[in-house]
């Protein structure tokens, strides 16, 4: 009998950024919860010690975001999206708050609301996020947060 091979097999259709941890934690989370998305130097509040936080230090905004919302679901009440605005240091809204916009309606197949919130505000809403996932260290300061929504279609 011919030796099989073991390969590292990926699952078919899901990014390479969804790994078995983050995929755990994304699956943990309730309906309504928030999850921070970050990027570059740019801080926000931890909830407490056992808050996780995933580090995609090298994947662009843009393709962490891709990522979580081909399996996150977004919440369909309200507002799903809320950005970090830095009204006091930018003219126009960067181009990562268009793009993340731009990915939802593509994930959702539905226009997905978003809105903006000062650095007080969002940090209080970050300070209650279930995860935190740290992006493109080094680019564009932004934050979003994003709640999820209930995976079984009404």
């Amino acid at each position: 009998m011919a030796s099989r091979k073991r390969h590292a097999a990926m699952l078919k259709n899901l990014d390479p950024l969804l790994t078995g941890p983050l995929l755990s934690v994304l699956d943990a989370m309730e309906p309504g919860q928030w999850l921070t998305l970050t990027a570059g130097p740019i801080a926000t509040p931890t909830p407490n010690e056992g808050h996780t936080v995933v580090d995609l230090a090298d994947t662009s905004t843009e393709a962490a975001t891709q990522a979580l919302l081909s399996v996150l679901p977004l919440d369909t009440t309200g507002v799903p999206i809320v950005y970090l605005d830095d009204a006091a240091h930018a003219e126009e809204l960067p181009d990562v708050v268009f793009a993340v916009c731009g990915i939802a309606a593509d994930a959702e197949l539905r226009r997905v609301p978003m809105s903006r919130l000062d650095e007080r505000d969002f940090g209080m809403l970050a300070a209650h996020a279930a995860v935190t996932i740290r992006s493109n260290r080094d680019g564009d300061p932004a934050a979003f947060l994003l709640r999820k929504g209930d995976s079984v279609a009404a």
